[in-house]
């Protein structure tokens, strides 16, 4: 009767030790997923911050004369942050719809500023008024974006 108790003890403690190791590995798996989350949040931040950085420091030197030389490097910025977003190596589908969303915002910014540019070359003020409409309806839209992202990875790392 000791034996087959002894058996039975022996029994329940290897499958103890599988279910804690199999706790264990789905842990580990979780906290690696949020992690993961939080990197990817980070890119995007990267080069929100960085879109951000270059315009403030465009716009810091913007003397009359090289002014349309100015606004061509800014509309080269965004298409640069858009191709940058695009690279980007996401898998959370919510991640992705912002980085999709960002990416056609970049886009709308260095379409309107080139537009700007051939309508002040062209003295068109329709066409530039057209263009700062599209710019600022962009900005809009990319205010309530950044919020959105901010509290979804927000929300992510404070649940980690």
């Amino acid at each position: 009767m000791l034996v087959s108790r002894k058996g039975k003890f022996k029994a329940s403690l290897t499958s103890n030790y599988q279910s804690i190791l199999v706790i264990v590995i789905l842990s580990l798996f979780t906290v690696s997923c949020e992690e993961n989350k939080s990197s990817q949040c980070e890119q995007i931040f990267r080069v929100a911050r960085d879109v951000q950085q270059n315009n403030q420091n465009a716009s810091d030197g913007n003397e009359q004369s090289s002014e349309m030389k100015n606004w061509l490097q800014a509309a080269n910025r965004f298409n640069q942050a858009a191709d940058h977003m695009t690279v980007l190596k996401l898998n959370h589908s919510e991640l992705i719809r912002y980085q999709n969303q960002l990416i056609t915002i970049y886009r709308i910014y260095s379409q309107a500023t080139y537009d700007a540019v051939t309508a002040r070359e062209n003295k068109d003020v329709l066409a530039l008024k057209s263009a700062r409409q599209d710019a600022i309806k962009a900005g809009i839209i990319q205010q309530k974006l950044i919020q959105e992202i901010n509290t979804y990875c927000l929300n992510k790392q404070k649940n980690q």
